[in-house]
């Protein structure tokens, strides 16, 4: 098998394990099923993975690899509040363009597996990092600790994402006449 066969069976089982932990969660997934999915051999899932923490620690890494790009792609120049909503656009158009990756992050946040925070946990770790950034760029100021700044952030950028089709479902079993409206998230801190 050549380096590009290998990255190329590589690609296919992460983008088959993606889309599968999406549709029903990593522990309803077994390596056999997305070996037959992907169109490999179950020995090249443990090969490339190792097994099946191993895989999933790789499809987190992949969707916190698109978040992290995404940000990335906004230079810190410019205004504040420009630089925060075109990091806030670019991380809502990298999730549009990757639905299974918006499934998957629902289901690791709303609904996770018994034990599994992987994927949600090194996607708020990397929130608190580019806040961090933002501060040290005098573009995120605040008097509030990082953690909390970053979580606020998160549930900005991710909040409607995670709770659209929620609120598509009972709107729908409502039989509501209007179309459905738009979900907007913000965080209020409880006063003393």
């Amino acid at each position: 098998m050549t380096t590009t066969q290998a990255g190329d069976s590589r690609s296919r089982i992460l983008a088959t394990a993606l889309r599968l932990f999406a549709a029903q969660g990593a522990a309803a997934t077994s390596l056999r099923e997305v070996a037959r999915e992907a169109g490999v051999a179950p020995g090249l899932v443990v090969h490339h993975f190792g097994g099946k923490d191993g895989l999933r620690h790789a499809v987190d890494e992949s969707v916190v690899d698109l978040f992290r790009v995404a940000v990335d792609s906004v230079p810190l120049d410019g205004p504040a509040d420009e630089v925060v909503a075109a990091r806030d656009r670019a991380a809502a158009e990298m999730f549009e363009a990757n639905p299974h990756a918006v499934d998957y992050l629902r289901r690791a946040v709303v609904t996770p597996d018994p034990g599994a925070e992987g994927l949600a946990r090194m996607l708020m770790e990397e929130t608190i990092r580019r806040t961090q950034t933002l501060r040290d760029h005098g573009i995120a100021r605040s008097r509030i600790p990082v953690e909390e700044q970053a979580v606020a952030v998160f549930v900005r950028q991710l909040g409607a994402l995670l709770l659209q089709p929620a609120l598509a479902r009972m709107w729908t079993m409502a039989q509501a006449p209007s179309p459905v409206p738009t979900v907007k998230v913000s965080l209020t801190r409880p006063t003393d």
